[in-house]
């Protein structure tokens, strides 16, 4: 397996609240997160940070799993183990209020191959060329599209666009989705910098293009996103099984 990672703070933003991780635990399995800080100056930066540090601990101590069950209760346990921490620290300190993130990725073991999605980041698959959303958005706009409230057309430009539904350590209490995905040739993962500027299908010709390497085509897809206007942070995992 390959894989590459990036983050870029963008052209306009003055903090990168956006964190990231991806490492093998002593057991094989592999993880690979994204987490995009919300709550602008209210430290973002601080619910994603601490959300990374956080799994990256907890994972280096995990396994192994027994069964794909398995992952999917450990996963839900630390999601919300996570979620209770960044809402414990955002009612403690006056700074932190109203600080929350977004965490999205895959775990990869032998039992399987795992998403993880609370917000609005995403993960992609691609196989054969083709690309699928393996992740669905938690945002109110989504939500009033799949309630039939608004149509696609309405949805792409609509203001409340980045108004989120779910999101880590906002609510002492979150629900995420944990689901088995199909094996993929490639896995993305991104923040919203990438996928809000960047569509589809100029995502899908750069991951599926033969002639560049994991990394290459990596920084191809931030590179996009900052030529598009760079207007946020914008993070980047891709993964080659």
């Amino acid at each position: 397996m390959d894989y590459y990672c990036i983050t870029d703070i963008g052209l306009l933003r003055e903090k990168n609240q956006d964190s990231y991780l991806a490492l093998y635990n002593e057991h094989g399995d592999f993880l690979a997160l994204v987490a995009d800080g919300i709550g602008g100056g209210k430290a973002g930066e601080v619910a994603s940070g601490e959300t990374i540090k956080y799994f990256e601990f907890a994972f280096r101590e995990s396994g192994p799993f027994s069964t794909l069950e398995d992952v999917i209760s450990y996963l839900n346990f630390h999601i919300s183990m996570v979620n209770r921490h960044i809402h414990d620290l955002s009612k403690k300190y006056k700074e932190y209020e109203g600080m929350g993130t977004t965490l999205t990725g895959i775990m990869i073991t032998s039992h399987g191959t795992v998403s993880i999605n609370c917000g609005d980041s995403r993960v992609y698959g691609f196989i054969d060329d083709l690309v699928v959303h393996l992740t669905k958005d938690h945002t109110l706009v989504n939500q009033m599209l799949e309630n039939r409230e608004i149509s696609f057309t309405e949805s792409i430009n609509h203001p409340k666009k980045h108004y989120l539904v779910k999101a880590i350590g906002v609510y002492s209490e979150i629900e995420a989705d944990v689901h088995k995905v199909k094996d993929m040739d490639y896995y993305l993962i991104c923040s919203d910098g990438l996928h809000s500027y960047v569509s589809d299908k100029e995502i899908q010709q750069i991951v599926v293009d033969q002639n560049k390497t994991v990394q290459e085509k990596t920084e191809d897809l931030k590179d996009l996103a900052l030529l598009k206007g760079g207007y946020d942070n914008v993070t980047v995992i891709l993964v080659k099984k």
